[in-house]
């Protein structure tokens, strides 16, 4: 067993236990690496329609809009990220 003691980084607690959506650790990992975009494929289009939700409210409850836009294409949610020129020209 380690212990350790005056962490820097304290992750933020599950409210009730719930586990995060696979969706959400892929789209963590994706942000932190180098790659520009990414697709989820489901079986159908209503899944990928409601898994589009899913992310959607991540992307906004973290306030992640100038980071990566994420759109649906039949059985497909594409997360694509922006590019930090392509942010500045569109505020401006």
């Amino acid at each position: 067993m380690k212990t350790s003691y005056d962490l820097e980084y304290l992750p933020k607690p599950r409210k009730n236990g719930s586990r995060e959506a696979p969706e959400i650790t892929e789209i963590k990992s994706f942000l932190a690496c180098k790659r520009q975009n990414m697709c989820f494929e489901y079986d159908n289009a209503q899944q990928a329609r409601n898994r589009l939700k899913v992310v959607q409210r991540f992307r906004s409850g973290n306030g992640l809009q100038e980071v990566f836009e994420c759109y649906r294409s039949d059985s497909c949610v594409y997360v694509v990220r922006i590019k930090k020129k392509a942010a500045l020209n569109s505020i401006k």
